[in-house]
């Protein structure tokens, strides 16, 4: 029996257990699959900016339990194994997996299970850098705990700060800043150590309409500036944020809610040293696979061979459900090619967007059409059951 072992269960995931399921292991009477993860629901991170402001999405507009979706697969063919991936021995072909068997869903776990596979698939994405749900945290209760603490702050709070001038702080703050700032409710900050916000990557005339769409908003923009240290405040809700400028400047700034945006980092610890590059991703060749070990392929945010995107994580995805039978027919497979285009739309609070194609800005009104007037939440139940990805649909 051929086993086919699929670590996480997220936006890189979801489509290739279903449609591999389908098309590739329940028709082969050799096969079975395994699929590995920390959380019990399925998380759409696109919605996240949106949902840490209280009242704008019901949980179940972005979160899905996976127990449905797995359970109309039979028990000989498939297993969900509720733990996370501890440490990978690509020789022997082997998966350490730290169990989440605890009584309140803590993501504490006492009993290792060694599990082997003829097919590993990693597709246990990223998370980011502060502990933000942005990502899933470790566990889907520590998911929600971690939202509701944010949204909590945001409800209390009478000043709120962003950091990061990602396209997650600018579409935070524009979340933020359309809810609260642009009606005077709260003041909002906007924090980035960029003189404009996004990366040198997006053409000049998206980030100056990112800037200007921010500052309609009535948010305060804080650029060429970091925050350095976070404090808070002895006895009271507030917490202190020192702010260091370009030309090392330091200023304090108190706020009730921190909402920090600051990049991600590749859930790949189990992984060993030498299939990661400098970064911490696994280096992927042309085919998706590991590099020196055939058996193994990463697709999504843990891989190397483009940026944290759910648009490339979708691409992958695709091309692995297609890839995977040709493998286990020992047949040559294609070669994975990346973006040549940068390509992304930004939602910037609920009314306004930008983004690009290459070298060719977008209309704000395609992006909001597309995007932002529901952040994909009409269409996330069907991504999380595998039936779709952003660009397919296969039922």
């Amino acid at each position: 029996m051929k086993t086919i072992v699929i670590l996480g269960s997220g936006v890189a995931a979801a489509a290739v257990i279903r449609q591999t399921m389908k098309s590739t292991v329940l028709p082969r009477r050799d096969t079975r699959m395994v699929v590995v993860s920390p959380s019990t629901h399925f998380v759409w991170p696109i919605a996240m900016p949106r949902a840490i402001v209280p009242g704008q999405f019901a949980d179940d507009k972005f979160m899905f339990a996976l127990q449905p979706t797995f359970a109309e697969y039979p028990a000989d063919k498939f297993e969900f194994v509720l733990g996370t991936a501890s440490a990978l021995d690509p020789d022997a072909k082997t998966i350490q997996v730290a169990l989440n068997n605890d009584a309140d869903g803590s993501g504490s776990s006492d009993t290792p299970r060694t599990v082997a596979y003829d097919v590993l698939v990693i597709a246990t994405g990223a998370a980011s850098r502060d502990d933000m749900p942005w990502k899933p945290l470790a566990t889907t209760e520590s998911t929600v705990a971690k939202l509701r603490s944010v949204q909590a702050q945001v409800r209390d709070a009478e000043t709120i700060v962003v950091a990061g001038g990602g396209i997650t702080g600018v579409e935070a703050v524009g979340e933020l800043g359309y809810e609260y700032a642009r009606t005077g409710r709260k003041q909002v900050y906007f924090v980035h150590d960029g003189a404009l916000p996004l990366s040198a990557s997006a053409l000049p005339s998206v980030r100056k309409q990112t800037r200007a769409e921010i500052e309609k908003l009535k948010v305060k923009i804080i650029p060429n500036t970091k925050v350095t240290r976070v404090t808070a405040a002895g006895g009271t809700a507030d917490t202190v944020l020192e702010l260091t400028a370009a030309d090392g400047r330091k200023t304090m700034l108190t706020t009730q809610a921190y909402v920090p945006a600051l990049g991600v980092r590749p859930n790949t610890a189990f992984v060993p040293a030498r299939l990661l590059d400098d970064g911490g991703y696994v280096r992927q060749t042309e085919t998706l696979q590991a590099e020196g070990y055939d058996a193994v392929f990463t697709i999504g945010d843990a891989g190397s061979l483009e940026a944290n995107k759910a648009s490339a994580a979708d691409a992958q995805a695709r091309h692995l459900i297609a890839a995977l039978p040709l493998y286990l027919d020992g047949r040559p497979l294609p070669a994975y090619k990346p973006a040549s285009k940068d390509m992304f739309g930004i939602t910037i609070g609920r009314s306004r967007a930008t983004g690009q194609v290459g070298s060719f800005k977008i209309f704000s009104i395609l992006i909001w059409y597309l995007k932002g007037r529901f952040l994909g939440t009409d269409y996330a139940d069907h991504i999380a059951s595998g039936k779709r990805t952003l660009t397919t649909k296969f039922e």
